[in-house]
């Protein structure tokens, strides 16, 4: 967890900025290390429930006058080494970076594969730069101010820091109601280094650049499926293998879904050393399914037996939701996250494999698929996905799917979609981001959807979040799915290789997961959880009852400025006047939301104390 301040000319005026920085981010575990050298200043924390030592973070290079102060990983260590003719053994990571650097300039960050964010400082040039990795794992924020820039991977606490006279944004927040700039902080003037992009601060000011242009890629059309299936099977395996660092306690999530389970299996290969490897879910031990639903814990067992993993659910009471709430800034609201970060401190666990970015790339569904297939007169491979046997579905599939994306046309009921959740929102602010809105229904290719789930930045989103979170509880996630080998590999394949039948989509995970996943979790068909949502329906009323009499409260809070009070009033009157209240879940769950952003803007808005 870095941060810091650098300025072209001698700093002097930054002591109470930087001490501000240094209060916002810091917690009871960590331990801070100062770092000053010419006009840079700043630092780091570590954590002792984690490996890393102050080498793993900072490299001063006397000779060369060159700063490395890095965060997170890199996997291709012996890859660099070599391609590089570098000796790895005494090199820390940092100062691996110092002599790619001096060897490559700037550019050295295209041969890199990992989760990072790395600051370099040339004194003899006044350079001073700053690199995300490509798929936004590790967080990196920046602001500048006179003639200084201002950086963090702590975003949140980068922006209380210079939040003074400025209004909370709440629209990063409030991205499960509606379609929001990822790019935004809850400060205008702090800004997402973006994933794949690299930063240069000069006298003249910021220079930003996307290093990483998948876009690209060429479809492969040599590519055979075997050829496919084999290649991404070893790349997953490798992409879970260099992930898994033996100084570490090692547990994954596991869930009855082909991501979380593959990713958990064979993260629990690598560490068959580990007394204990336990998988943890959040389909909770508290409920079960209504209406003889498929229970996902079978699931979950039957993998973990497979496996030899130790599963383990969270347990969610409804009054756990008054800490939960008060601690919504920490947490970035996601609860049940947070009950398995309580679970994995109690077992020691402080490294956690999760599948997140399996549906967007290896585990892809279908969207785009059937407009490449058409498009490309593939079409006996488009009737192969949807038979003729089912007309009313082509009809559908080739109007919504191939059609209105085609020609940039989003139906209304898109619209209302959002709007029906945007219930009791101020009509100002049901708007949606054009840009990203766009992304996500317009289309040609599938590669075009790709890409555009790419660009809209929601992946890093959660993983800046678990970072942040995860790193202040002792604890770091791993996305091999997110591995930029795989991604790119993706980005490649044609379209009709991933068409089985018509019953299957989702048919690369599905196949390469033979003997490592049961059958029952294999060829699933769908990916919700009915008992996580039996718990969320059972209790959504009596969490939002926890706090329906805080309304004024959160009426009085300007930093809810886009709720529009006097409908939730008025709907909370018409809910204690009639007992068959149609939407009472809808109205409490957002009662429920409301006191969550309430207490996050609380903490946010709360002075740091010098």
């Amino acid at each position: 967890m870095l941060y810091g301040v650098f300025s072209p000319r001698p700093l002097a005026t930054e002591r109470a900025n930087l001490n501000r920085l240094k209060k916002s981010i810091e917690w009871a575990e960590g331990e801070h290390h100062n770092v000053n050298y010419r006009n840079f200043s700043g630092g780091f924390f570590l954590d002792p429930r984690l490996p890393y030592t102050v080498d793993d973070c900072l490299y001063i290079d006397t000779s060369h006058d060159l700063l490395v102060l890095m965060t997170g990983c890199l996997y291709n260590r012996a890859e660099l080494c070599h391609q590089f003719n570098l000796n790895s053994s005494p090199l820390s990571e940092p100062a691996l970076v110092a002599q790619i650097y001096l060897q490559e300039g700037p550019s050295f960050v295209n041969s890199l594969n990992g989760d990072f964010a790395i600051v370099i400082y040339e004194s003899p040039k006044n350079a001073f730069y700053l690199f995300r990795d490509h798929l936004g794992i590790a967080p990196l924020a920046y602001t500048t101010t006179g003639q200084s820039i201002y950086f963090a991977s702590d975003i949140i606490g980068l922006c209380r820091t210079f939040s003074e006279g400025i209004r909370i944004n709440m629209d990063p927040f409030i991205a499960d109601y509606k379609v929001v700039d990822m790019t935004l902080t809850p400060n205008e003037k702090v800004l997402k280094l973006k994933a794949g992009h690299s930063l240069s601060y000069t006298a003249e000011g910021v220079t930003t650049k996307k290093y990483w242009e998948p876009e690209r890629i060429k479809t492969d059309k040599t590519l055979s499926q075997e050829q496919m299936f084999s290649e991404l099977k070893s790349l997953l395996k490798d992409a879970v293998h260099i992930r898994a660092d033996q100084r570490f306690n090692a547990g994954a999530h596991v869930s009855g879904g082909i991501d979380s389970s593959l990713v958990a299996v064979l993260a629990c290969k690598e560490f068959e050393k580990q007394s204990t490897f336990y998988g943890y879910s959040w389909s909770p031990s508290n409920c079960i399914p209504v209406n003889n639903e498929l229970d996902e814990r079978d699931l979950v067992k039957q993998t973990c037996e497979m496996a030899g993993i130790t599963p383990v659910h969270i347990h969610v009471e409804v009054n756990d939701f008054i800490e939960l709430t008060k601690n919504s800034m920490n947490s970035f609201m996601y609860f049940h996250e947070e009950k398995v970060l309580e679970m994995a401190k109690t077992h020691k666990t402080n490294l956690l494999f999760n599948g997140h970015g399996g549906d967007e790339f290896i585990s892809y569904g279908s969207l785009g698929v059937d407009s490449d297939l058409l498009f490309n007169f593939q079409w006996k491979t488009f009737l192969k996905k949807n038979p003729l046997s089912n007309p009313r579905k082509i009809i559908k599939y080739l109007v919504f799917r191939v059609l209105f994306p085609a020609v940039n046309y989003i139906p209304s009921s898109v619209k209302k979609s959002y709007d029906k959740a945007m219930w009791l929102f101020k009509k100002p602010y049901r708007k949606l981001h054009q840009k990203t809105y766009k992304r996500y229904y317009c289309y040609r290719s599938r590669r075009k959807y790709q890409l555009g789930l790419l660009y809209n930045y929601h992946l890093p989103e959660r993983t800046e979040c678990w970072t942040i979170t995860g790193y202040k509880a002792g604890i770091q996630y791993r996305y091999p799915l997110l591995d930029k080998r795989i991604v790119e590999y993706i980005l490649k394949v044609p379209s009709k290789l991933l068409v089985k039948d018509s019953k299957y989509t989702r048919i690369i995970l599905r196949e390469i997961s033979e003997g490592l996943l049961p059958n029952a979790v294999r060829w699933r068909l769908g990916k919700k959880d009915p008992a996580f949502f039996a718990l969320v329906n059972s209790q959504t009323k009596d969490r939002g009852l926890l706090f329906i009499n805080e309304i004024d409260d959160f009426k009085a809070n300007p930093s809810l400025y886009f709720v529009d009070f006097a409908l939730v009033e008025h709907e909370i009157k018409q809910f204690e006047e009639d007992d068959k209240y149609p939407a009472s879940n809808k109205l409490l769950g957002d009662i429920l939301a409301f006191k969550a952003l309430h207490e996050l803007s609380k903490s946010y808005e709360k002075s740091i104390e010098e």
